[in-house]
């Protein structure tokens, strides 16, 4: 299901709104597995938690082109992250979202530039499981967002 350019801007907004997302990725490769790390690095020490994990998800299945590896890829990582910290108590004692994405390099050999359908889609499957309907700032959906507006113009962002 295609959704447009809508859906990004009501969530995402525009480059300028966005630009913590923005500025992990300028001088970067604005690819899938890059605009984790852009995840990584704005909100890398927040819990790994559902809303996240379907982001991940959506990302690495578009990185790689189809279905992912049940037990070896990013996002298999990320639900028995998810798993865990469901049964701990103490937030410092959680698998955090940087811990999760650090292993990107290795657990995804794939990867392509990021496109307008794969920001709108990256939204929807982290607002599909947020319980305020909402997106992180600064995390997966809008690290995404932000690669693809660089792709789209990387010469004219204004941060």
């Amino acid at each position: 299901m295609m959704f447009g350019f809508g859906l990004l801007k009501q969530y995402a907004g525009t480059t300028e709104q966005i630009s913590t997302a923005a500025e992990a990725l300028v001088g970067r490769s604005t690819t899938l597995t890059e605009a984790l790390k852009a995840a990584a690095i704005n909100v890398g020490r927040k819990p790994v938690e559902t809303t996240d994990l379907a982001a991940i998800k959506e990302v690495e299945a578009r990185a790689i082109g189809g279905d992912i590896e049940s037990d070896g890829g990013v996002t298999a990582v990320a639900s028995k992250a998810v798993a865990r910290n469901q049964k701990i108590g103490e937030d410092n004692e959680k698998t955090n979202l940087g811990d999760v994405i650090a292993e990107i390099d290795v657990k995804v050999t794939r990867d392509r530039e990021v496109t307008s359908e794969d920001a709108e889609a990256v939204i929807r499957a982290e607002l599909n499981h947020s319980p305020f309907n909402n997106i992180i700032p600064g995390g997966v959906a809008e690290s995404v967002t932000a690669a693809y507006k660089l792709n789209c113009n990387p010469c004219n962002v204004s941060l």
